[in-house]
């Protein structure tokens, strides 16, 4: 989500959705996008990034415990937290969009988006920070499994959307709607665990899973070929993404 500039990594400002259903592998996902973040905070509801297996270094459960963490943390270039909420999960939040946009320069992972709104409501606090985010330098990166129970308020800011396989009627209706109907059709074609990246301002299609796993298989047939003392046979497909 960042980018080198000297020796300075610049945020772009950017809101990233990932969407999956559960065990698609959007956790894992946002995890390998934001362990490079040098300041970062993640709303955990359900505590999958703190604690002994998670990989963020500080667990917050309150807001006068972020506060205090910041404060600790207000000349330090690098820092990381998982805040992971209580029952009242509207009221948190709220709470810890009102700090982090004070703080501001900073990346806000948001897990299981769905749990704090509706797709005609966004807690207003959150909401701010959603629109106009970028004049305090915040880049965003949340997850939920169903398109459909997004809020149209934040899918219609999103700047990229990761989408793993959805095979409901309505949620591949709501990523027609923002997406396209061509997004939609490779997204319901797609394995569990495959995903496609779609760059909303560029229009395009950035990333598909299969590549990856493609380029993996053909340096295999190169390093097989070449212990069996063989000559090396180029393998060409054709991959349509």
């Amino acid at each position: 989500m960042s980018q080198e500039n000297g020796n300075r990594k610049e945020l772009q400002n950017r809101i990233v959705a990932i969407i999956g259903r559960k065990g698609s592998g959007k956790s894992t996902m946002l995890a390998e996008r934001l362990k490079t973040a040098d300041r970062l905070v993640v709303f955990d509801p359900l505590s999958e990034h703190c604690g002994k297996k998670g990989w963020l270094p500080n667990e917050i459960s309150s807001l006068p415990e972020l506060e205090a963490f910041f404060r600790w943390n207000r000349k330090r270039s690098q820092f990381g937290a998982g805040y992971v909420p209580d029952e009242n999960l509207e009221e948190e939040v709220e709470g810890v969009a009102r700090v982090l946009y004070q703080r501001g320069n900073l990346v806000f992972g948001i897990e299981e988006v769905p749990l704090i709104c509706s797709p005609s409501y966004l807690p207003p606090v959150l909401g701010k920070l959603i629109r106009t985010g970028r004049h305090r330098q915040i880049d965003i990166t949340w997850t939920a499994q169903r398109a459909s129970e997004c809020a149209r308020t934040l899918t219609s800011l999103t700047d990229e959307f990761v989408l793993f396989s959805q095979t409901e009627p309505r949620d591949l209706d709501a990523i027609a709607a923002r997406c396209g109907n061509e997004v939609a059709h490779k997204v319901a074609a797609l394995g569990r665990h495959d995903y496609i990246t779609w760059d909303v301002g560029g229009r395009q299609l950035v990333e598909h899973s299969s590549t990856a796993t493609q380029t993996r298989m053909q340096a295999a047939e190169v390093c097989s070929a070449a212990e069996n003392g063989g000559g090396v046979r180029l393998v060409r497909r054709h991959l349509t993404i």
